[in-house]
């Protein structure tokens, strides 16, 4: 999700853990300065737990998080952070993409790194935090882990015991969104059904927040009252959120929708450019799928309607001559690359009209485009090394 690349590091830090902390990680307890961890044993953190009457504080790590490493160079060595965990929990260290990690990483819903956690002796949640914690975040995290009226173990038992108070319910909320819980969601949606009135400042704000999915009661009102948020916030940045949204479950290569749903989709949200949005949609879901017979069908189908855009058409033909063996299809792509070089006769519409010709054995008509495109480069000072590596190829 997009909020997950809030906490997670695009940037691999150059310092190195020190020697405490390149401890071997084949089990067992680690002392000296900072916090004490079991390293990669999840039976002997949870039996010294039960044994001691107290919490497993879990740093839930990955090799190539940087807030991770800053964690274990700045925070985890503190007097004041060693005294407070070594006395009140248990404390464990676990590669989430290794050994057991893989499988904590699923149970505890693990998206974002470092992710830190407080368990019971029976593995049961208490306390969830996300994100890089200086030394005295973590104290206080430590703390509010310890306080059943602040942990999220407490307000989850208060929840279970029946409290729908809509403040309650709203506080729930938050602190399950900043631990990244999924249950955030849910408790959001039961606190708005107990408001009257979403339009306050307040609930527009949350729902804001809240919207985090395209198939939620909360992307669907965003978008029935999108001018009452185009107040509060910009007309710009809620365009950007929206399209985020949209372009996060049509574009999820792992998890692709049904045609069917992303049409509904793109006609919900776009509603009076929807057919143009959707055929195109069809030649990206075709090639994320790696189905180039569908996506040549999109594609003509796409084209029959819509041939306004040079760069649409230079772009499928390109994509045409690399993918598409079919002769008959490379005929059509080859119109198509016609077409875009008259409405703009740039270098690299030349450049894939030549590639084209080329792949059609028209050796003559190959090298007066690639000619063409080298007499546009020169006239624009723009490189043109492709196009002489074609005429040589074409000798």
């Amino acid at each position: 999700m997009k909020t997950i690349q809030l906490f997670i590091s695009i940037v691999f830090f150059s310092n190195v853990l020190s020697a405490q902390n390149q401890q071997n990680t084949e089990g067992g307890t680690k002392t000296g300065e900072g916090i004490s961890f079991i390293h990669e044993n999840v039976s002997e953190a949870l039996n010294k737990a039960k044994t001691q009457s107290k919490l497993i504080f879990v740093d839930a790590y990955t090799t190539w998080c940087g807030p991770c490493k800053m964690m274990v160079k700045n925070t985890f060595p503190d007097a004041d952070v060693a005294s407070l965990f070594n006395t009140k929990f248990v404390n464990l260290k676990m590669d989430m993409e290794k050994g057991d990690g893989v499988d904590m990483a699923k149970r505890y819903e693990i998206a974002a790194y470092p992710t830190l956690l407080f368990l019971d002796g029976d593995g049961q949640l208490i306390h969830k935090a996300i994100g890089f914690h200086d030394v005295n975040q973590i104290l206080e995290l430590g703390k509010t882990a310890l306080d059943a009226d602040k942990s999220l173990g407490g307000w989850a038992s208060k929840y279970e015991k029946g409290n729908r108070d809509a403040a309650f319910l709203k506080e729930y909320a938050l602190k399950l969104a900043a631990a990244y819980d999924n249950r955030r969601t849910m408790i959001a949606e039961q606190y708005l059904a107990t408001q009257k009135d979403w339009t306050t400042d307040e609930n527009l704000e949350l729902i804001y927040r809240f919207t985090e999915g395209v198939n939620t009661k909360f992307f669907d009102y965003f978008l029935n009252n999108k001018k009452a948020f185009e107040k509060k916030y910009n007309t710009a940045e809620i365009d950007v959120k929206i399209q985020g949204l949209v372009s996060e479950r049509l574009f999820n290569e792992k998890n692709l929708p049904t045609l069917g749903f992303a049409d509904s989709l793109i006609k919900k949200v776009y509603a009076d450019k929807s057919d143009r949005m959707a055929k195109n949609y069809h030649m990206s879901y075709y090639r994320m799928k790696g189905d180039r017979e569908k996506y040549a069908e999109a594609a003509v189908a796409y084209l029959k309607k819509y041939k306004d855009s040079a760069e649409e058409l230079s772009d499928i033909a390109s994509t045409f001559n690399e993918q598409i063996g079919d002769r008959k299809m490379l005929k059509k792509a080859l119109g198509w690359a016609k077409k875009a070089v008259k409405m703009d006769n740039s270098y690299l519409n030349n450049m894939t009209l030549a590639n084209l010709y080329q792949s059609l054995e028209k050796k003559s008509n190959a090298q007066k485009a690639a000619q063409k495109a080298i007499d546009i480069a020169k006239k624009n000072d723009e490189p043109y090394t492709e196009a002489e590596e074609l005429l040589k190829n074409l000798k």
